[in-house]
């Protein structure tokens, strides 16, 4: 016996269902997406590159020992102007750091707080590896 087909309920479709991507929205998202993956390789190629700013500068000490019975603001000059190392305090002694002079050969001097009396210059080479003492008196 031959049945009759048993009819098929409609299919409705709420407005919230996912509907197939058409042509222009499936371009869009594949640009997009590679848009991102170029940024992405892009930024983890930046990350992982070793970049040197510069060359590593050379960086030098002296000791100032002031036998003075003033308070001492010391500076350099190593030809391209006179820089400020600090100050060293009446029969004190001071570590100051030099970085990248423009000469090996500088020229230390120093006077008093009050700007009253002053020592100086001091011809002082400079070199890796050890530390020159100028004594102000």
């Amino acid at each position: 016996m031959r049945h009759a087909p048993v009819p098929q309920p409609a299919v409705v479709r709420s407005p919230l269902s996912r509907r197939p991507p058409s042509r222009r929205t499936g371009r869009l998202r594949r640009t997009l997406a590679l848009g991102i993956l170029t940024l992405a390789i892009g930024l983890v190629a930046g990350c992982t590159r070793n970049v040197q700013v510069g060359s590593p500068r050379p960086l030098y000490s002296i000791q100032v020992r002031n036998t003075l019975a003033d308070e001492m603001i010391v500076s350099y000059d190593d030809g391209a102007g006179t820089r400020a190392l600090g100050t060293v305090l009446p029969n004190g002694i001071e570590r100051f750091l030099i970085n990248a002079p423009a000469s090996t050969t500088i020229t230390v001097t120093a006077r008093n707080t009050a700007g009253t009396d002053s020592v100086g210059p001091f011809m002082v080479r400079l070199s890796t590896g050890s530390t020159p003492l100028v004594v102000l008196q």
